[in-house]
């Protein structure tokens, strides 16, 4: 895998900077911060999870699909959380609408903008509560789990270790369930349109977060007055090379609990 050497900045943004918030904004500047990365690693994970190959044989494909999905999955839960948070917590939007809205360009036209985005996704709320961050009952699944003319055999895909296991069948019925969300007559044509939307979603709260967050820290910490100062390099891989890999090479398990 090809790498370069990627720089690296800090910020500095002194105690006595931060002191000057309410205790209320304080938290609710952190919190944004916590959303952004997190949302930011998800953002990541998500690229770095589709299959960058050419093998086509479904052990190696389907493991490697229900991965995506999961980090998609976790993706929507988060947004859902994320956007409930910014529109909700009463500390976050006294802070956004005293302290950075003001200050940051179409910043009360930009939250709207968010806001209907999510009106928009009326899959989110149940994505995320159906198996995003649940399980589902009986009840949720009871259509899907009852075999029709067009079931076919279930298979298990499986190395030496338990690492390398995968329930095809559980996953089918999970991504028949996820996707049956969107509300399409056939369940296959809300593929492409739901997985694009948390998309733009994903980088739409991703961006709004970021640049709320960088116009508290110039405007009110820095007052316009700072800069960062680069730290050094790291080698790092190209971001759009990177793959999860489902299959590794693991060793020997040393007893029969192993994975």
């Amino acid at each position: 895998m090809s790498s370069q050497s990627v720089d690296m900045y800090e910020l500095r943004i002194s105690l006595e900077s931060v002191k000057q918030l309410s205790d209320q904004d304080r938290f609710s500047y952190y919190l944004l911060g916590h959303i952004f990365n997190e949302l930011m690693s998800l953002q990541k994970l998500v690229g770095f999870s589709f299959p960058k190959h050419d093998d086509h044989r479904a052990a190696r494909l389907r493991p490697e699909h229900a991965q995506a999905m999961l980090l998609f999955r976790l993706a929507c839960g988060k947004i859902w959380e994320a956007t409930q948070t910014i529109r909700q917590n009463k500390s976050v939007a006294s802070m956004l609408q005293n302290l950075v809205l003001p200050k940051l360009a179409n910043g009360r036209e930009r939250l709207r903008a968010l806001n209907q985005a999510v009106n928009d996704a009326p899959w989110l709320s149940p994505l995320r509560n159906g198996m995003g961050f649940h399980y589902p009952a009986f009840q949720d699944w009871a259509s899907l789990v009852a075999p029709n003319d067009s079931w076919e055999d279930d298979y298990v895909y499986l190395g030496k270790q338990s690492g390398n296991t995968f329930y095809d069948a559980s996953d089918t019925i999970a991504q028949a369930w996820m996707f049956s969300q969107y509300g399409l007559p056939k369940v296959a044509d809300a593929v492409v349109p739901l997985l694009d939307q948390m998309i733009d979603l994903l980088r739409l709260v991703n961006t709004f977060l970021e640049d709320a967050l960088f116009t508290l820290i110039g405007d009110v910490f820095l007052n316009h007055d700072g800069s960062p100062r680069h730290i050094g390099k790291v080698r790092s891989p190209q971001h759009d090379v990177v793959s999860i890999p489902f299959w590794t090479a693991m060793h020997p398990p040393t007893d029969t609990h192993s994975a």
